[in-house]
């Protein structure tokens, strides 16, 4: 589905987020060792849809600009259909999820590129989600090095 409008774009970000946030909750409950982490990360997928929903409501007042600097952004390019197996290692459930955050970082970021020309504010909060999902890897990944 291309993403033509910031509403569009709120209905994607609003799927992705619970949809990742989902996945670590379910992770939290099978994998005692990594709840601390895997709530942590759901509580900041959280906090990333209301922070793009403060900016955009914040910013927001011209229906032409709102409109049509999404044009690029197709929901089909960013998959996250992740289907937790039952038997899955922390080690899989790592790269998993490693995985489901490059492809949200990489929505993030195309977001940020299609509509910097129309807007500021809003492209800005997106590049600081993907910066923040980055660390996050980076802590997943060290994660991974302790198992």
């Amino acid at each position: 589905m291309k993403l033509n409008t910031m509403a569009a774009v709120m209905n994607f970000i609003s799927r992705i987020e619970s949809t990742s946030s989902a996945l670590y909750l379910t992770c939290a409950e099978r994998y005692p060792q990594l709840k601390g982490k895997f709530l942590s990360l759901a509580t900041e997928n959280q906090k990333f849809e209301k922070m793009v929903e403060q900016k955009y409501f914040g910013v927001i007042t011209d229906a032409i600009e709102a409109s049509f600097c999404f044009e690029l952004l197709d929901t089909g390019d960013y998959n996250l259909e992740v289907v937790l197996p039952e038997n899955a290692t922390p080690l899989e459930v790592l790269r998993m999820t490693l995985e489901m955050e490059q492809t949200i970082i990489n929505f993030y970021l195309k977001a940020a590129e299609v509509s910097r020309g129309l807007m500021a504010d809003i492209p800005r909060v997106f590049r600081k989600i993907a910066e923040t999902r980055r660390e996050r890897c980076l802590a997943l990944e060290a994660l991974g090095k302790g198992l």
